[in-house]
């Protein structure tokens, strides 16, 4: 038996449920996924009008799609009449989307548009109210497009808090000053849960460990020798290295920040990285690499290149962490130990700018970000109390 969801979290501690109990992954999607800003895609992902992308929210498959008027739409892609997927190419351009089933057509922007044998339907049948759902709330950052089931709550700024002048150094870093992304993507699955990833964004503790093979004298330097801070920021959570100097262009471990945007945005040094929930033991990851306008082709290139031998399908330091969260969702299965240590730090972080602060190994911003988990997962139990 699991304790309660408000015991849940301990100032230093998390219950190995959290991440293998079915239930709790269900109330996540329900309380998390289904209440806060969630991103879905980038803007240089649909510049033009018609373009989309096909994507998920929490359970919801969704077309995110650019207007004729360049406004973006975000709709469920689920067919009104029976309910398969109307779309399922991941980008393309289109004005309609038709589903396979029987035909329903409907606009990009969601409006339904076509019935076969319309008058079979009988004369209460209203076509103005039979097109795709929306989203309730989609608005956009820097570029970055997030949307929300929820009509009420935060705005998306207020949302990113603190982040949100991170983003805006991300984006500053290109010279042009605006991203663009590479060509294709890269995902992959693994056998774990969604967090594992997330705190993982933002851990440079393992660094010097797990991807000892890898790392550059230079990285062993910023991740052992004390330089940056980590810090538990409205919810999200940052690595910041910005006191070794701003967000290189080249993308090296000189400087600039890592991001986790609560709940499914990782935000590296040259990758987008999206977090897709599947079940308490599976999880998708979607990855975009980052070119900046503006700046060398060749600096591009080297960011790709290191993207490739870093975090590439067979690189040195990301198949070390999907290798480390299948190990780890294994061993949480044992109930001889219920809760995970995460004090490191506890008793010397420290309230700097507004937020607390702990040194570059601490985990400070992972006691953060699961304050933020369990006020979203009780925030239901508190409005009917």
């Amino acid at each position: 038996m699991r304790p309660a969801i408000d015991q849940l979290i301990r100032p230093g501690a998390v219950h190995r449920s959290v991440y293998t109990d079915p239930g709790i992954f269900d109330l996540e999607m329900s309380r998390i996924f289904d209440t806060t800003w969630v991103y879905l895609a980038h803007e240089a992902e649909i510049p033009e009008p018609g373009d989309y992308k096909t994507t998920q929210l929490g359970r919801h498959p969704v077309i995110v799609s650019r207007q004729p008027d360049g406004e973006i739409a975000a709709v469920i892609n689920r067919c009104r009449h029976r309910g398969p997927t109307v779309c399922e190419n991941e980008f393309g351009n289109s004005k309609y989307f038709r589903c396979p089933y029987h035909f329903w057509t409907y606009r990009s922007s969601g409006e339904l548009i076509g019935v076969p044998s319309r008058e079979a339907y009988g004369s209460s049948f209203n076509k103005e109210t039979m097109g795709l759902q929306r989203v309730a709330r989609v608005d956009c950052y820097q570029g970055f497009i997030f949307g929300s089931m929820s009509q009420s709550g935060p705005s998306l700024r207020e949302h990113l808090g603190g982040v949100a002048r991170f983003l805006d150094a991300y984006v500053d870093a290109a010279p042009g000053g605006k991203l663009a992304l590479f060509e294709g993507s890269q995902k992959c699955v693994y056998q774990g849960n969604w967090k594992l990833q997330m705190e993982n964004g933002v851990d440079p503790y393992h660094v010097g460990a797990l991807h000892i093979s890898a790392v550059t004298p230079k990285a062993m330097e910023i991740y052992q020798q004390g330089g940056g801070c980590v810090i538990a920021m409205d919810g999200h959570g940052v690595t910041d290295h910005t006191d070794y100097g701003p967000m290189p262009l080249d993308a090296s471990l000189s400087g600039g920040f890592n991001l986790v945007i609560f709940p499914n945005l990782i935000v590296l040094r040259s990758q987008i990285r999206t977090i897709r929930p599947i079940a308490a033991d599976r999880t998708e990851i979607h990855t975009r690499v980052v070119r900046l306008e503006g700046a060398p082709e060749d600096v591009n290139l080297r960011r790709m290149r290191d993207q490739e031998f870093e975090f590439g399908a067979a690189g040195t330091f990301f198949t070390d962490d999907l290798e480390i969260f299948e190990r780890t969702q294994y061993g949480l299965q044992s109930s001889a130990v219920e809760w995970l240590n995460f004090s490191r730090g506890l008793e010397t972080e420290q309230m700097k700018n507004g937020y607390l602060t702990g040194d570059i190994t601490d985990e400070t911003q992972h006691r953060g970000l699961y304050r933020n988990w369990l006020r979203m997962m009780t925030a239901e139990q508190e409005a009917r109390a």
